[in-house]
Formats: C-alpha cells, sequence, structure tokens
C-alpha cells in the first residue's frame, strides 16, 4: 500500500466550490435514500443522484466507507485535508467530518454508508481501536489484491441489498461484519493499543463531545477521576501531545468547519465555542491558526495556491 503526501484544496479547486450562503447552522445531513426515508444502511454507487447537494462542502452524521475502482484526476475534502481520487482506493469520512468528492466523470465505485446505531447492531462490542482505526486511516491506496478482496465484498453486500428476503437484514449485518474486518485488516496504520491507553481515549471521545464547551484541563481529569499531572504524562507519553494541545487542535478545526461550511462571523463563532471575548478568541485565532480573524477564511482559500 502506498501512502501520499496530500494537502489543501487550493484557491483555483475551492473557487469552485460551493459553500452555503445562510448564516444558519448547517443542516447535518441524515442518512437517507431517494424517498427520504431514514435509513441505518445503505449501498450506491458512487455515480448515484445524491439526495442533498453533494457539490457544496457538507457534513452528515454517518460513516461513509468509499472503494474507488476507477480513479483519475479527481479528489476529496475530509476535515480539511485533500486526498486524491486514485484506482483501487479507499477512504473513510466518519461522522460530523467535513466533506467534499470533487470527482471525474469516469471515477467509480461503490458507497457503504451506515449510521452508528447500525455498526454497534453489526459488531457487538464496537471497540474504541475499530473507530481509531478508522480515523487514522482517511485515505488508503490498495494493492491488486487487497482490492479484488473488497471490491468482492463491496460487491456481495450491494446485491444482498437490493435483493428480497425475509432475513435479508439479518444477512446483511452477518457479511457487513465480515467486510468490516477485512477492511481493519487491510488498514495500513493499526490502532496499537492496550488496556493502558484506556485512559488516552476516555480523553479523547470526552474532549470530542465538550471542547466547545470546556476548555480547562483539571475539568477533564476531574471527570476522569485522574490527577492532572497524570492526565498530561499519559497523553504526552501515548499521543505526543499535552491535553491542551489537543483541545486547541479540536478548536482551530471547528473554527475553520464554521467558518467556511456555515459561512458564520467571527463574532458568531466567537459566541457559539463560548469564547469569553471576542478578543480572546481573536488571539486564539492568531496563535493557532496563524494570522487575524480577518485574513483567516481568504488564507484558507489561498492555502499551497
Amino acid at each position: 500500500m502506498q501512502k501520499v503526501q496530500y494537502g489543501f484544496f487550493n484557491k483555483n479547486q475551492l473557487d469552485c466550490i460551493s459553500f452555503p450562503n445562510t448564516k444558519e447552522l448547517m443542516k447535518i445531513q441524515e442518512l437517507q435514500n431517494a424517498n427520504h426515508d431514514h435509513l441505518s444502511f445503505q449501498m450506491i454507487e458512487i455515480e448515484h443522484k445524491s439526495v442533498y447537494d453533494f457539490t457544496s462542502i457538507h457534513r452528515h452524521d454517518y460513516f461513509e466507507i468509499i472503494l474507488f475502482e476507477k480513479g483519475g484526476t479527481g479528489s476529496q475534502l475530509i476535515d480539511f485535508q485533500e486526498y486524491p481520487i486514485r484506482e483501487k482506493s479507499l477512504y473513510v469520512v466518519m461522522p460530523n467530518q467535513v466533506h467534499l468528492m470533487k470527482r471525474k466523470r469516469e471515477e467509480n465505485g461503490i458507497i457503504i454508508q451506515f449510521t452508528k446505531e447500525f455498526l454497534q447492531a453489526s459488531l457487538l462490542p464496537v471497540q474504541n481501536d475499530f473507530m481509531k482505526m478508522l480515523r487514522k486511516n482517511p485515505y488508503t491506496q490498495l494493492n491488486l489484491e487487497h482490492f479484488d478482496l473488497l471490491y468482492n465484498g463491496f460487491t456481495q453486500l450491494k446485491e444482498l441489498y437490493f435483493s428480497g428476503g425475509e432475513y435479508k437484514m439479518h444477512q446483511i449485518r452477518h457479511l457487513f461484519a465480515y467486510v468490516f474486518f477485512q477492511i481493519l485488516d487491510i488498514l495500513p496504520q493499526k490502532a496499537e493499543s492496550s488496556k493502558h491507553d484506556a485512559l488516552v481515549d476516555r480523553f479523547i471521545d470526552m474532549a470530542e463531545s465538550n471542547f466547545k464547551q470546556m476548555r480547562l484541563v483539571a475539568e477533564y481529569a476531574k471527570m476522569l477521576n485522574v490527577s492532572l499531572s497524570k492526565l498530561n504524562s499519559e497523553l504526552k507519553e501515548k499521543m505526543g501531545k499535552t491535553p491542551l494541545q489537543i483541545i486547541h487542535e479540536l478548536l482551530a478545526l471547528e473554527i475553520k468547519s464554521m467558518l467556511l461550511v456555515e459561512d458564520l462571523t467571527h463574532k458568531e463563532i466567537s459566541y457559539q465555542l463560548n469564547f469569553d471575548s471576542q478578543s480572546s478568541y481573536s488571539r486564539f485565532v492568531q496563535k493557532h491558526l496563524g494570522c487575524k480573524p480577518s485574513e483567516l477564511k481568504e488564507q484558507l482559500l489561498n492555502i499551497h495556491s
């Protein structure tokens, strides 16, 4: 498997992207079919007609695992990182990640879409390691053997999904679990965790859920029932970062998402992210994103142009 360099969309690419022009919070897309029925699982061809505007940068509340048979010059944006659309390649989009697919006509394949609830029903129990592996591998270039293995599994799932039968969903859950573990086995970056990583996993989960309201590491330590020094040392040892650095990274990513995806003003972002003042928000942006808030959106559009 080949690992490639990736970066941000340049200005010319982003000029072609449709950004929401509303000041309202962007709606998180839910898993639906063409009839707008709410689903927990769906198999679709990449060239399907979407129920929402996929040409606009967006988020959804479900997983997408995308297998491209043919690639080209297209690319995907996942949490502001650009990945090329290559022949025989695999992509993972997690719930609530920023996503945009800029696909050329000849680039095709199959997508598995599923909710957290479906995953839990199919894999009991769902291990934290599974989520960590998916998150660590948004893009994987497959060799021929691995592509053929996954393409066969994706095709069987698609055929079963469009078939009839009283026990179809039971069969789908079992086959999905089999294909899911094939994917985990193929992903290049493994979780490599142990029981000693439990504190790290709990902190990450807690930070991802609470970073908008909670900034103080001491609050997390209290909720996790560990000392502040213990939490700092564990994170530093296991991840090479302090808890505060992780919280700040989450905030920085959310600021970029709210600015570009939801088209909010800096004043609105500051309020929604619970900064105590506009000046403290401005200082944060300058320190962690390297520019003044007034320059941030234009800078994002010009990165690597």
